[in-house]
């Protein structure tokens, strides 16, 4: 269970304290001059929700479905309901502020109770929010405030079982409800992994991870999470929508694909067969550093040319690289004395704003070897000085971490925020440039402090994501306010540059206003058509993914 008031475990924050050089140079980068938090959570008890919507007899119709247990009006519960983990998610709660809890929380553990639930939502129109681990960036498992019926968050976190696997075939059927950890804990036991570590990966689950269309750390080498799907089980309100397993079909549209991204909105995804592959018996990472994010991203692109891709790749800018330095702490003695000489060279041969670059090879026997031989000469042509593997080893221990880091700077009354795409290997440099510019513009038209940050996170043939990270100090009483304009600020820049409207976050609440513009006005009409089709009463996730249609346009094309 993760904390009411932000990320991850309730017993951890994040480890300032080993990284002596950081707090300095976050404080003078956000412009913090309190050397105290400003901006602490409310106490948990002062918060007030409204009380249940749900009726007796409602109530005792979910009880001919589910057992005691498994439906809760517990307020902490519904708290925990009631908001993902972006920004405005957690600015809004650790204020005390909540819009619309969930009614009750329903928890089935099987297939067959789904199925009854979503089938009396649709019978009695009560609304259900399918929910795995909470961690969705979007608002897209926030119940809408403006709904007048009961609404249930439906949790899938008993649904967590390994089904079963084929070894000869190298799939896992697996329920939705299970988190990353114990996903590949069932498969390391069988000598397989799914591998697909999106950040998120301790607190998210299968099902979140189709529903939004994850990528994960390893989506180089194994791709993101649709390109693992086999065949999946959906129930919607008009029936339960199950796909064949097995390797490719031309029979139609691939139902997969649809069902793969609908965040909720066409019916609950309850198991899915996934393919897996073996226990990788290599896992080699390494750190290099780039002179330029430029220099970087071209020797990514011949590794991918000429057929060396590393199984994971992450290059960060200057301004992810800066906030990494200053997260290791400082060598002392002789080892630091020899750190700062291959700092003083470095700048001399041309480093002075250096880039990370951190590459992985993951699998078995001579194949790897080769790869990892070509790609990191590859990399060295293009003037990445070896870092070597403890750079990488560091990265591996602490790549869970960094959400820690934005509740520390929210205490100060600062927001941060991160904004993710995919483009064209020909409109990187130009969208990377443009946005940063754009941002940095920004800041000095306030006071001129502030962090932009980029990495590149998921590679393709053809292009690649790029992940921003941006963070402000706030006025007072004006904070969402400034949060959204950062927000329009970085979306209607990417947009206009040529990028996705998201890689792997999905749209939930946050993105709809975009998805006119991503999809066209027909696509977006295809898609309410679907979601009509499947779920006529809209009972499913309401007010998630998909913009009302133009009334006037409908009209026209009824009449027509």
């Amino acid at each position: 269970m993760m904390k009411w008031w932000g990320w991850g475990d309730p017993k951890l924050n994040f480890p300032m304290a080993d990284k002596p050089n950081l707090w300095p140079w976050v404080a003078k980068k956000l412009g913090i001059v309190s050397a105290v938090p400003t901006a602490m959570p409310v106490d948990l008890s002062s918060i007030q929700m409204t009380p249940t919507q749900a009726s007796t007899e409602l109530l005792a119709e979910l009880r001919q479905i589910l057992k005691p247990d498994q439906i809760t009006l517990d307020p902490f519960e519904r708290l925990l309901h009631s908001y993902g983990k972006s920004f405005p998610d957690l600015f809004c709660v650790r204020n005390g502020v909540v819009r619309r809890a969930p009614d009750a929380v329903l928890l089935p553990d099987s297939h067959e109770q789904v199925e009854a639930l979503v089938k009396l939502a649709h019978q009695r129109n009560f609304c259900l929010i399918p929910f795995g681990g909470g961690t969705n960036i979007v608002g897209g498992i926030n119940p809408e405030a403006d709904e007048v019926r009961p609404m249930m968050t439906l949790s899938l976190r008993n649904m967590n079982r390994l089904i079963s696997i084929d070894p000869e075939s190298r799939t896992a059927t697996i329920q939705a409800g299970a988190l990353g950890p114990k996903l590949e804990a069932d498969l390391a036991e069988q000598g397989h992994s799914l591998g697909h570590y999106p950040d998120s990966f301790e607190y998210s689950t299968l099902g979140g991870w189709l529903a939004t269309r994850s990528a994960g750390m390893q989506s180089d080498a194994y791709g993101k999470i649709e390109d693992m799907v086999v065949s999946i089980k959906m129930i919607t309100p008009s029936g339960t929508i199950i796909t064949k397993a097995v390797p490719s079909s031309s029979a139609g549209p691939d139902l997969n694909r649809i069902m793969v991204g609908s965040e909720g909105i066409l019916g609950v995804i309850t198991e899915a067969t996934m393919r897996v592959h073996k226990t990788p018996a290599i896992k080699d990472y390494r750190g290099y550093l780039f002179k330029s994010f430029e220099d970087g991203v071209h020797g990514i692109q011949e590794c991918l040319d000429r057929g060396f891709a590393p199984s994971m790749i992450r290059l960060q800018d200057s301004g992810e690289s800066e906030l990494a330095f200053n997260m290791k702490a400082p060598k002392h003695g002789l080892e630091g004395w020899i750190q700062n000489r291959v700092k003083g060279w470095l700048r001399f041969r041309g480093y002075t704003e250096p880039c990370i670059l951190i590459v992985g090879f993951e699998g078995a026997g001579k194949s790897i070897a080769a790869t990892r031989r070509s790609a990191l000469a590859i990399l060295k042509s293009h003037g990445g000085f070896p870092l070597g593997k403890s750079v990488g080893n560091t990265w591996s221990k602490d790549k869970f971490n960094i959400p820690y880091l934005r509740d520390y700077i929210m205490d100060y009354g600062c927001m941060a925020d991160v904004a993710e795409t995919s483009i064209l290997w020909s409109k990187v440099l130009p969208l990377y440039t443009g946005t940063v510019e754009a941002v940095k513009a920004r800041f000095r038209q306030e006071d001129g402090t502030g962090y932009i940050g980029c990495h590149i996170s998921h590679t393709y043939k053809t292009g690649a994501c790029l992940y921003f990270t941006f963070a402000a100090r706030q006025p007072k009483g004006k904070e969402l306010e400034h949060y959204y304009e950062y927000k329009r600020l970085v979306t209607d820049t990417i947009m206009s540059l040529g990028g996705t409207l998201s890689h792997h976050h999905a749209v939930g609440i946050e993105h709809r206003p975009w998805m006119n513009q991503e999809v066209s006005p027909a696509g977006l009409q295809a898609l309410h058509a679907l979601k009509t089709s499947l779920d006529p009463k809209q009972v499913l996730n309401p007010g998630k993914l998909l913009p009302e249609l133009d009334a006037t346009r409908v009209s026209e094309q009824a009449e027509n």
